[in-house]
C-alpha cells in the first residue's frame, strides 16, 4: 500500500496533470497555427457578384438588391424566389457561378436557356432536397448576359436571407469552398478518429477489463459529434454533392449525438437515482421522437428539417436539466469529483452557443462571418482534455481500492498460523484443476505427531519455532510443483500436478530427511510424520480425494504407534 501511495501521490498527479495540460495546449496551438497557415496557402480567389440583383418573392419585387445585406420575412414551403441580374465583366478563366441554397430546388437560366437544374426529381417522391453549394458554368458568357435563378422552397420556415454569391475559376471552386473551414474540418476529423479508435479499443479490452466500458459513451459521443460537425459545417459538401443524403445524415448524426451526450451525462454527471431516472426518461422520450421523425421522413409526410421546433424543445429541456444538475454538483462534490462537471459545463456553453447560433443565423444575420461555422468542436476538445485529467486523478483511488481488494482476497485464502493456504483455497484449487479435465493431479495428506513424552504440540506456543521450520521444509520440497495448505487439526495437504507414485515417494523421503535435520537442531522436539497420498485416477469423484488421502494417512499413523 505504501508503494501505491508513493507511486500515485497527489503531488505527482498534479505534476503530470500540469505537464499534460501544457502539452495539450502546445499541441492545440501548433495545430491551430498549422491550420491557419494551410488556410492562408489556400487563397480565396473569387469575385463577388452580390450587387444589382432583382429579387421577386412570390408577388413581391425588390430592385437593385445587394444580396450580402438583404433580408426578408421567413419563407416557407411553396414560396418561389426569382433572382435576376446581368453578368459583369469576367476576368477569370473557366468561370463558374457559385451560390448556396437551403431546402430549395434550383433552376438556372442564362439568356432564358436552362443551364442547370437541381432537386426537381426529389419533389414528386417527397424527399428532402437538402442544402448546399451549386456551381453553374458561365463558359462562353459575355458581360451583360442575362442570368436568372429560380428557387422553389420545399420546407417550412427555411431562411430569411441569402449567402454571398461568387464568380470564380472552376479550378478554384474546391479550395474556395474549403477556405475558412479547414480548422473546423480537421477538428471534426480528429474527434471522429479519436472516437472510432476509442470505441474499437474499448470493445477489444472489454473482454479483459470490464472497467473500460465506462469510456464507451465518451468514444461514441466523440465519433457522432465529429461526423455531425462535418456535415453541419458543410465541410462534406466539397466532396459529396448529393445534398439530400447529406442533409439526412446531418440530422441523423445530430440525433445520435444527442443520445451520446445523454449517455455521457448519465455515466459521468448524474449522481443520484432520481437524476439518472430523469436522464433515462429523456433518452426514452427522445428515442420515441426519433422513431416518429424517421418514420415521417421515410414516408414523405414530413421531412426531418420540418421537425426542428420539437427538437429544440427537447434540447431546451436537456440544457436546463443539465445546468441544474451540474451547478448542484459543483456545490456539493469534492474538487476531484467536480472535474467531469466542469468539463461538461464548458462543453454545454458551446452547445448553447450552437443552439442559439442556428436561429440567429437563420432568421436574423445569416451573412455575419462570426456566425459561420460551429465552435462546438473546440468545446468538446476541452471537455475531453478535462476528462483525461479526471481519469488520471482516478488512477490513485482505483489502484488503492484494487490493492486493498487483492489483499483482502489473499487473506481470505491464507491460514494465519502457518502462512499456508487454508482449506477453502485448497478445495477451490482442486475444483479449478478438475474443470480443466486434461490435468492429472494427486493429493497428499500429512500430519506431525509428538514422538516424545515431553514434546509439546506443534501448534502450541512452545512449538511455534519448530512449526515454522517444518513449514519451511514443506515449501522447500513441494513449493515448485504443488500447492501447500493447512487443513486444521494439525493436518497438512499438498496438491501436486503430474506426479507419479515414485515421485511422491521420493519427495516424502526427501521431506523426512529435512525434518530429521531440523529435529536434530531441537532435540527436545521429537515428531514423527505420517502421510497418505491418492492419485486423481484412483477415485471416481474429486470429493473422494481428501477423505481417502486422510484415511491412508491415519492408517500409517496407527501403524507407527503399533
Amino acid at each position: 500500500m505504501m508503494l501505491i501511495k508513493d507511486t500515485f501521490s497527489n503531488q505527482k498527479l498534479l505534476r503530470y496533470g500540469v505537464l499534460s495540460a501544457f502539452a495539450l495546449c502546445l499541441f492545440f496551438s501548433i495545430f491551430y497555427w498549422i491550420m491557419r497557415e494551410l488556410e492562408r496557402s489556400i487563397v480565396f480567389n473569387a469575385e463577388s457578384f452580390n450587387t444589382g440583383w432583382t429579387v421577386t418573392i412570390d408577388d413581391r419585387r425588390f430592385d437593385n438588391v445587394d444580396l450580402s445585406d438583404f433580408s426578408f420575412s421567413v419563407v416557407s414551403k411553396g414560396t418561389q424566389i426569382v433572382l435576376e441580374n446581368k453578368l459583369p465583366e469576367i476576368t477569370v478563366e473557366n468561370p463558374v457561378f457559385r451560390m448556396y441554397t437551403a431546402y430549395c430546388t434550383v433552376d438556372a437560366r442564362i439568356n432564358n436557356k436552362i443551364v442547370y437544374r437541381y432537386g426537381q426529381e426529389y419533389v414528386p417522391i417527397s424527399r428532402n432536397v437538402g442544402s448546399g453549394m451549386h456551381i453553374i458554368s458561365l463558359y462562353g458568357c459575355s458581360p451583360g448576359t442575362d442570368i436568372k435563378i429560380i428557387l422553389n422552397v420545399t420546407e417550412p420556415r427555411s431562411f430569411t436571407s441569402f449567402q454571398p454569391v461568387w464568380i470564380e475559376d472552376a479550378r478554384k471552386s474546391f479550395s474556395n469552398m474549403l477556405s475558412g473551414r479547414l480548422f473546423m474540418m480537421f477538428c471534426s476529423l480528429f474527434l471522429v478518429l479519436t472516437g472510432l479508435i476509442g470505441t474499437i479499443v474499448v470493445f477489444i479490452f472489454l473482454f479483459f477489463e470490464k472497467g473500460v466500458a465506462k469510456i464507451l459513451p465518451l468514444s461514441l459521443f466523440l465519433m457522432c459529434l465529429g461526423l455531425y460537425e462535418l456535415y453541419a459545417n458543410k465541410c462534406v459538401n466539397a466532396f459529396f454533392h448529393n445534398y439530400s443524403i447529406n442533409s439526412w445524415v446531418e440530422y441523423f448524426m445530430l440525433y445520435c449525438t444527442n443520445f451520446a451526450v445523454l449517455s455521457v451525462f448519465y455515466r459521468f454527471i448524474a449522481r443520484t437515482k432520481i437524476e439518472q431516472r430523469i436522464v433515462l426518461g429523456l433518452i426514452y422520450a427522445f428515442a420515441i421522437y426519433c422513431s416518429i421523425a424517421l418514420l415521417l421522413d421515410f414516408s414523405g409526410i414530413m421531412h426531418l428539417p420540418s421537425l426542428r421546433s420539437i427538437q429544440f424543445v427537447f434540447l431546451g429541456v436537456e440544457v436546463i436539466f443539465s445546468l441544474y444538475v451540474s451547478i448542484k454538483n459543483l456545490l456539493v462534490l469534492v474538487w476531484r469529483e467536480r472535474l467531469p462537471t466542469v468539463g461538461f459545463l464548458f462543453m454545454l456553453f458551446f452547445i448553447v452557443v450552437d443552439i442559439v447560433r442556428y436561429p440567429i443565423q437563420k432568421y436574423f444575420s445569416l451573412n455575419l462571418q462570426v456566425m459561420q461555422g460551429s465552435p462546438l468542436s473546440f468545446g468538446v476538445l476541452v471537455f475531453v482534455t478535462i476528462m483525461i485529467a479526471h481519469f488520471l486523478f482516478q488512477i490513485k483511488p482505483d489502484s488503492e481500492k484494487k490493492a486493498v481488494d487483492q489483499i483482502k482476497n489473499e487473506q481470505m485464502r491464507i491460514d494465519y498460523q502457518t502462512g499456508l493456504l487454508n482449506s477453502f483455497a485448497i478445495n477451490e484449487y482442486m475444483k479449478n484443476i478438475e474443470m480443466a479435465n486434461d490435468v492429472d493431479f494427486s493429493v497428499i495428506m500429512l500430519t506431525f505427531s509428538p514422538a516424545g513424552r515431553d514434546t509439546p504440540g506443534l501448534f502450541s506456543l512452545e512449538g511455534c519455532e519448530v512449526l515454522s521450520s517444518f513449514t519451511g521444509c514443506l515449501k522447500k520440497v513441494f513449493c515448485e510443483k504443488a500447492k501447500i495448505g493447512y487443513m486444521g487439526d494439525e493436518e497438512f495437504c499438498i496438491v501436486a500436478l503430474n506426479l507419479r507414485k515414485e515421485d511422491i515417494h521420493r519427495m516424502l523421503v526427501n521431506l523426512d530427511e529435512l525434518l530429521f535435520t531440523e529435529i536434530q537442531k531441537h532435540p527436545r522436539y521429537q515428531y514423527s510424520m505420517s502421510a497418505g497420498s491418492v492419485l486423481r485416477s484412483e477415485v471416481e469423484y474429486v470429493s473422494n480425494l481428501l477423505p481417502l488421502a486422510k484415511e491412508r494417512m491415519l492408517s500409517q499413523k496407527e501403524g507407527l504407534r503399533n
